[in-house]
């Protein structure tokens, strides 16, 4: 105990540190399995374009030529995610309107 009954013999509860590093605050980080789940699909797609690069007959409405397979997937692929994204900006777009009739 000190001589002066004014000052604590201790630093605790005052706003002086104790000597012991501060705790971080704890995170809760999910791991992303949806980009896991993106990720392996979009390598399964890429894997079964690259075994596929035979050459095909195309017929599109008054069009006849010869393509190679790996050009098909890969514009499939790449438009199918084109017209995926729109459609969703569409229906977030939809509802967001919807919101805000309801609301004013």
């Amino acid at each position: 105990m000190s001589d002066y009954p004014d000052i604590p013999d201790s630093t605790e509860g005052i706003g002086i540190p104790s000597g012991e590093p501060p705790k971080a605050p704890a995170r809760d980080i999910a791991f992303p399995w949806r980009l896991v789940i993106a990720l392996t699909v979009f390598g399964l797609i890429v894997l079964f374009a690259l075994q596929n690069t035979e050459t095909v007959d195309v017929k599109f409405i008054v069009w006849d030529f010869g393509i190679p397979l790996i050009v098909v997937i890969t514009a499939t692929m790449v438009l199918s995610v084109i017209f995926g994204d729109m459609i969703d900006w569409w229906w977030r777009r939809r509802k967001r309107k919807r919101r805000e009739l309801e609301e004013g």
